[in-house]
């Protein structure tokens, strides 16, 4: 038989019992309240972007211009209108979002910042909308659809 070696020296401490296990965490209101406002900012973006995608959409079996210049003055405005919708658009989705998250959130903002953010993203809609509205239907007369 083999000789027994060396025992084990004891342990130099008791390991700690392991905790019970947490609750699950439920998600609070604030937090939902914080995901709308994130998600409406991304439904306005999208549709104010599909409002404008109709007037700079050209109408099916629109013939193409034959001049050049005429052309190239055509897509010049369109990709000028494209543009202009998608930032304006996703300034407007973006101030709407910060505008919620800022008004709702707890913190150092005072009431009065938080209501001009809310009172601004509103007018801004509001402004823009009335504002494209308007200019796109003028474009759509110039740009010979």
């Amino acid at each position: 038989m083999e000789a027994p070696g060396p025992a084990a020296p004891p342990p130099g401490y008791a390991p700690y019992p392991t905790p019970p296990p947490l609750p699950p965490r439920r998600v609070s209101m604030n937090t939902l309240v914080l995901l709308s406002g994130i998600l409406l900012g991304a439904l306005v973006f999208v549709g104010t972007l599909s409002f404008h995608a109709v007037f700079l959409i050209p109408f099916p079996g629109t013939p193409p211009p034959t001049d050049p210049a005429v052309a190239a003055y055509r897509d010049t405005l369109r990709i000028l209108g494209w543009t202009s919708a998608v930032a304006m658009d996703l300034a407007l989705g973006f101030s709407l979002t910060i505008a919620w998250i800022a008004g709702v959130s707890k913190g150092e903002i005072s009431d009065g910042t938080k209501r001009g953010m809310f009172i601004f993203a509103t007018v801004f809609l509001a402004v823009w909308l009335v504002f494209s509205f308007s200019i796109y239907s003028i474009f759509r007369v110039l740009i010979f659809f």
